[in-house]
Protein backbone atom coordinates (compact mmCIF):
# COMPACT_ATOMS: atom_id res chain seq x y z
CA UNK A 1 0.00 0.00 0.00
CA UNK A 2 1.47 3.15 -1.19
CA UNK A 3 0.57 5.32 1.56
CA UNK A 4 1.68 3.19 4.41
CA UNK A 5 5.08 3.03 2.40
CA UNK A 6 4.95 7.08 2.16
CA UNK A 7 4.66 6.93 6.20
CA UNK A 8 7.61 4.35 6.31
CA UNK A 9 9.90 6.82 4.36
CA UNK A 10 8.73 10.01 6.58
CA UNK A 11 9.90 8.11 9.45
CA UNK A 12 12.84 6.94 7.40
CA UNK A 13 11.84 3.20 7.46
CA UNK A 14 12.04 2.84 3.83
CA UNK A 15 13.03 4.64 0.62
CA UNK A 16 11.56 5.47 -2.66
CA UNK A 17 12.65 2.22 -4.73
CA UNK A 18 10.28 0.70 -2.14
CA UNK A 19 6.62 2.58 -4.00
CA UNK A 20 5.67 1.15 -7.28
CA UNK A 21 7.26 2.97 -10.47
CA UNK A 22 3.63 4.38 -11.16
CA UNK A 23 2.78 7.53 -13.47
CA UNK A 24 -1.30 7.26 -12.24
CA UNK A 25 0.37 7.31 -8.19
CA UNK A 26 3.06 9.92 -9.16
CA UNK A 27 0.71 12.31 -10.60
CA UNK A 28 -1.82 11.93 -7.64
CA UNK A 29 1.03 12.41 -4.85
CA UNK A 30 2.15 16.27 -7.00
CA UNK A 31 -1.46 17.30 -6.95
CA UNK A 32 -2.11 15.80 -2.84
CA UNK A 33 1.45 17.91 -2.84
CA UNK A 34 0.17 21.00 -4.60
CA UNK A 35 -3.25 20.84 -2.28
CA UNK A 36 -1.41 20.65 0.69
CA UNK A 37 0.64 23.78 -0.28
CA UNK A 38 -2.40 25.40 -1.18
CA UNK A 39 -3.92 24.51 2.78
CA UNK A 40 -0.33 25.16 4.28
CA UNK A 41 -0.48 29.13 3.36
CA UNK A 42 -3.85 30.07 3.50
CA UNK A 43 -3.64 31.87 6.44
CA UNK A 44 -0.81 34.17 5.17
CA UNK A 45 -1.54 34.75 1.24
CA UNK A 46 -4.55 35.19 -0.71
CA UNK A 47 -6.36 31.88 -2.22
CA UNK A 48 -4.92 32.74 -5.75
CA UNK A 49 -2.00 33.62 -4.21
CA UNK A 50 -2.00 30.38 -2.45
CA UNK A 51 -3.07 28.57 -5.62
CA UNK A 52 -0.05 30.22 -7.16
CA UNK A 53 2.70 29.40 -4.78
CA UNK A 54 1.53 25.93 -4.34
CA UNK A 55 1.58 25.71 -8.54
CA UNK A 56 5.20 26.87 -8.77
CA UNK A 57 6.61 24.80 -6.13
CA UNK A 58 5.04 21.82 -7.65
CA UNK A 59 6.34 22.72 -11.02
CA UNK A 60 9.60 23.10 -9.72
CA UNK A 61 9.74 19.79 -7.55
CA UNK A 62 9.00 18.18 -10.98
CA UNK A 63 10.91 20.00 -12.91
CA UNK A 64 14.51 19.99 -10.12
CA UNK A 65 13.84 16.00 -10.28
CA UNK A 66 13.51 15.59 -13.86
CA UNK A 67 16.66 17.72 -14.64
CA UNK A 68 18.52 16.13 -11.47
CA UNK A 69 18.55 12.42 -12.08
CA UNK A 70 18.68 12.06 -15.73
CA UNK A 71 22.10 14.31 -15.39
CA UNK A 72 23.09 11.73 -13.26
CA UNK A 73 21.69 8.77 -15.49
CA UNK A 74 19.78 7.95 -13.37
CA UNK A 75 16.08 8.59 -15.03
CA UNK A 76 14.70 5.05 -14.34
CA UNK A 77 14.24 6.42 -10.98
CA UNK A 78 12.02 9.59 -11.46
CA UNK A 79 8.32 8.31 -11.30
CA UNK A 80 9.39 6.62 -8.13
CA UNK A 81 11.27 9.79 -6.47
CA UNK A 82 8.93 12.20 -7.60
CA UNK A 83 5.95 10.21 -6.19
CA UNK A 84 8.12 9.75 -2.79
CA UNK A 85 9.12 13.59 -2.54
CA UNK A 86 5.79 14.55 -3.35
CA UNK A 87 3.66 12.39 -1.34
CA UNK A 88 5.73 12.93 1.78
CA UNK A 89 5.76 17.01 1.30
CA UNK A 90 2.33 16.54 1.19
CA UNK A 91 1.89 13.96 4.53
CA UNK A 92 4.50 16.33 6.57
CA UNK A 93 2.53 19.88 5.32
CA UNK A 94 -0.62 18.38 6.20
CA UNK A 95 0.49 17.04 9.57
CA UNK A 96 2.24 20.47 10.22
CA UNK A 97 -1.40 22.16 9.50
CA UNK A 98 -3.21 20.08 11.32
CA UNK A 99 -1.02 20.39 14.14
CA UNK A 100 -0.82 24.22 13.98
CA UNK A 101 -4.05 24.70 13.93
CA UNK A 102 -5.02 22.19 16.92
CA UNK A 103 -2.13 24.38 19.11
CA UNK A 104 -2.94 27.64 18.17
CA UNK A 105 -4.59 28.82 21.25
CA UNK A 106 -0.99 28.29 23.01
CA UNK A 107 1.63 27.93 20.49
CA UNK A 108 2.65 30.51 17.82
CA UNK A 109 2.75 28.73 14.16
CA UNK A 110 6.50 29.51 13.63
CA UNK A 111 7.15 27.17 16.77
CA UNK A 112 5.01 24.13 14.87
CA UNK A 113 6.44 24.67 11.67
CA UNK A 114 9.84 24.72 12.90
CA UNK A 115 10.18 21.41 13.41
CA UNK A 116 8.34 20.35 10.57
CA UNK A 117 10.42 22.07 8.55
CA UNK A 118 13.95 20.03 9.78
CA UNK A 119 11.83 16.71 9.38
CA UNK A 120 10.59 17.71 5.76
CA UNK A 121 14.71 18.61 5.03
CA UNK A 122 15.31 15.24 6.73
CA UNK A 123 12.38 13.63 4.86
CA UNK A 124 13.69 14.91 1.36
CA UNK A 125 17.42 14.22 1.92
CA UNK A 126 16.57 10.81 2.60
CA UNK A 127 14.63 10.46 -0.46
CA UNK A 128 17.11 12.23 -2.53
CA UNK A 129 20.50 9.94 -0.90
CA UNK A 130 18.70 6.85 -2.24
CA UNK A 131 17.80 8.39 -5.60
CA UNK A 132 21.02 9.60 -6.30
CA UNK A 133 23.51 6.94 -4.54
CA UNK A 134 24.99 9.50 -1.99
CA UNK A 135 25.10 9.83 1.42
CA UNK A 136 22.38 10.91 3.67
CA UNK A 137 24.46 14.45 4.35
CA UNK A 138 24.81 14.93 0.97
CA UNK A 139 21.30 14.11 0.37
CA UNK A 140 20.18 16.70 3.25
CA UNK A 141 22.47 19.46 1.22
CA UNK A 142 20.45 18.60 -1.79
CA UNK A 143 17.28 18.63 0.19
CA UNK A 144 18.61 22.03 1.85
CA UNK A 145 19.47 23.77 -1.72
CA UNK A 146 16.18 22.98 -3.17
CA UNK A 147 14.33 24.11 -0.22
CA UNK A 148 16.16 28.02 -1.04
CA UNK A 149 15.52 27.77 -4.53
CA UNK A 150 11.65 26.70 -4.17
CA UNK A 151 11.29 29.52 -1.47
CA UNK A 152 13.44 31.93 -3.24
CA UNK A 153 11.43 31.04 -6.82
CA UNK A 154 8.31 31.17 -5.01
CA UNK A 155 8.94 34.27 -2.95
CA UNK A 156 9.61 35.55 -6.72
CA UNK A 157 6.07 35.04 -7.57
CA UNK A 158 4.30 35.92 -4.57
CA UNK A 159 6.19 39.04 -3.74
CA UNK A 160 7.31 40.74 -7.22
CA UNK A 161 9.77 43.75 -7.27
CA UNK A 162 8.40 47.05 -8.28
CA UNK A 163 9.61 48.41 -11.33
CA UNK A 164 11.78 51.39 -11.45
CA UNK A 165 11.84 54.01 -14.08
Amino acid sequence: MPLRILLNICLLRASPQDLPASRLGMLAALAAYAAAGVLGVLDVLTFENAVLAAAVDTLLLAAVTHLVLPWRQLENRVTQTLTALAGCGALLSLLAWATSGLTREWLPPAWVWAPFLVWYTLVFGHVWRHALSITLAAGVAASLLYLILSMGVTGLFMNPVPATN
